[in-house]
């Protein structure tokens, strides 16, 4: 069993909806110390399926990080809203449940209003609030940015010609902004997709393996977030 286990059966073991911990007690619980980045970064305490840490420890026993607060060195765990249903999950997908309404989700029908539920959706998922932001140096403004710069996405709502042919314009578009992210200073940097799933699917089938940094994730209809690969 791994240390983050230990921190998955203690929050297990709780009643409570809200948990308050201090970075002390985590490593008492855990019986190590944390990692520097723990002490530094923000973004070490994301609801990030792909850091071990998060997955096999809050995110497990069905929490998430809704506040940490790295000058008092304390993180709050709330049991509600996003989290794995490790009950219906297929196995060869990593979908996470949202707090937002399926029925909200299927009223978006055009990109901002896919932006707008994006932001809410990432926000939850990360636990730290998004927004529209440019940091200078970099060459845009991105939709979905943390206060310190250090999570950076952009939300697409794009859809198949004609509902089936390839869009190629829409492509060049996702390789731009993947390179644009590929070449800024975050520590993850995403893209966002609504409406059509083979649009992105399709690109990463194509292009995928040239991709080093940037996470992709799909936000269905049933306001669920999914993370996809090129595998």
């Amino acid at each position: 069993m791994s240390k983050y286990d230990s921190l998955r059966v203690f929050l297990e073991q709780q009643s409570k909806p809200h948990i308050r911990l201090s970075f002390k007690d985590i490593e008492r619980i855990i019986g190590s110390k944390l990692p520097k980045s723990a002490y530094t970064y923000r973004a070490w305490w994301a609801n990030d399926r792909t850091h071990t840490h998060a997955l096999n420890g809050w995110l497990a026993a069905g929490y998430k990080v809704k506040y940490v607060d790295l000058e008092r060195e304390v993180v709050e765990f709330i049991k509600e809203g996003i989290h794995i249903d490790f009950s219906s999950r297929d196995k060869r997908k990593n979908v996470v449940k949202s707090r937002i309404s399926p029925d909200l989700s299927k009223a978006v029908s055009n990109a901002k209003e896919f932006e707008d539920l994006a932001r809410r959706v990432m926000s939850e998922y990360f636990g730290v609030e998004l927004r529209e932001r440019k940091k200078p140096g970099w060459p845009k403004k991105f939709d979905l940015v943390s206060p310190d710069y250090r999570i950076v996405g952009d939300a697409k709502y794009f859809t198949m010609v004609r509902g089936k042919h390839l869009p190629p314009a829409k492509f060049a578009v996702i390789s731009e902004h993947v390179w644009m992210l590929e070449n800024i200073d975050a520590e993850i940097k995403f893209l966002v997709f609504g409406n059509d799933k083979r649009v992105p699917l399709e690109w990463l089938k194509r292009y995928g393996k040239t991709v080093k940094t940037v996470k992709f994730y799909f936000i269905n209809n049933k306001g669920q977030i999914e993370e996809l690969t090129s595998k």
